[in-house]
């Protein structure tokens, strides 16, 4: 038996009426008892509760079982990896390479912050020092000189050429190092709502044949609010969200929402909101048409960049949603409602 948190009513309830977290639990308890050669983990955090993800970040770094065999971790949690991993293996997209390092995450995003600086200065150094030899080179030829003068100014321009060599040959690498950089992300608003964007007053809510998940639930939503929930697995924090957007009816209680309030949901089974059959680029033309301009494609494109779905190499955008990863989806989110 594994401490994930099972219980016995939820032992012998089927899957499919679980919560999503209660889902991956159930694969990771079935994965842990086998105590495999190789573990894989591909997101395991994902949907898990917060003490979820302790739990299996204990087992795997304190459990001796694990001592002596093999985990491979796919996350973005970096408070995850760092409990958990002892090496990350970097795949970079630009370089279409695989490198080893010893470490966790913070040890290995430090010596990536002094390449790109190290990498960064020697860049600016050498186009300093070709801009130099240029200006010297041309010198030459714009105001005259003896010949030994002019041979010494072409051998000063081969060598800026040089340079440039090794500067298009480094861009790659420069490019490489720069893949990993944090998105400038812009937050935009359409202004404050006056008073409450959402209220819940005196709310209950319990599925039909289950318990109640809440009662007496009074708060208030402003234009101001930073909020986030925080359950255990089934305790009702999508069920919450889900009433306060409408998609359900309290049992007791009302909810309100500001007249002309603006909403745009990303839960946690995304893909299911996207049409798989379509791109990123389509599928934000089909929610945001705009006047159909060139100007309207270009700020549609730059905004899916930006997310970091590119246009370029790789051209993401125009790359069938079901040929996309989960975190290409998740930056392409859905469109805003209206209350």
């Amino acid at each position: 038996r594994f401490s994930v948190g099972f219980w016995e009513e939820m032992r012998g309830r089927n899957r499919e009426d679980m919560a999503g977290g209660w889902g991956v639990r159930t694969m990771l308890a079935a994965a842990i008892f086998a105590r495999p050669d190789m573990l894989l983990l591909d997101e395991p955090t994902n949907h898990l509760s917060i003490l979820a993800v302790m739990w299996l970040s204990r087992e795997l770094s304190t459990n001796p079982v694990w001592a002596d065999r093999i985990v491979v971790v796919v996350s973005h949690d970096r408070f995850f990896i760092d409990e958990v991993c002892t090496h990350c293996m970097h795949i970079s997209g630009v370089a279409k390479r695989l490198t080893q390092h010893s470490g966790n995450y913070s040890v290995w995003a430090k010596r990536r912050r002094e390449q790109q600086a190290v990498f960064a200065k020697q860049q600016e150094l050498r186009q300093e020092k070709i801009e130099t030899l240029q200006e010297y080179a041309g010198h030459g030829f714009r105001y005259g000189g003896s010949q030994s003068q002019i041979k010494m100014m072409m051998k000063k321009g081969r060598e800026a050429e040089k340079l440039e060599d090794a500067a298009a040959e480094d861009a790659e690498e420069f490019a490489a190092l720069q893949e990993d950089c944090e998105l400038p992300i812009e937050l935009m608003s359409g202004g404050e709502c006056g008073g409450f964007a959402i209220q819940l007053c005196n709310v209950a809510f319990g599925y039909p044949g289950c318990k109640t998940l809440y009662s007496g639930v009074e708060f208030g939503v402003t234009s101001r609010s930073r909020i986030v929930l925080l359950g255990e697995n089934g305790n009702g924090k999508t069920t919450l969200v889900k009433l306060m957007l409408g998609s359900l009816t309290p049992t007791k209680g009302e909810v309100k929402l500001a007249s002309g309030l603006r909403v745009a949901l990303v839960n946690q089974h995304h893909a299911d909101q996207i049409d798989m059959d379509m791109t990123p680029l389509q599928y934000m033309l089909e929610h945001f048409p705009g006047d159909g301009t060139e100007d309207h494609m270009l700020s549609i494109r730059s905004h899916l960049a930006k997310c970091g779905v590119t246009g370029n190499e790789p051209d993401l955008q125009n790359v069938p949603a079901a040929a996309l990863s989960g975190g290409c989806l998740l930056y392409t989110s859905p469109s805003p409602r209206d209350s």
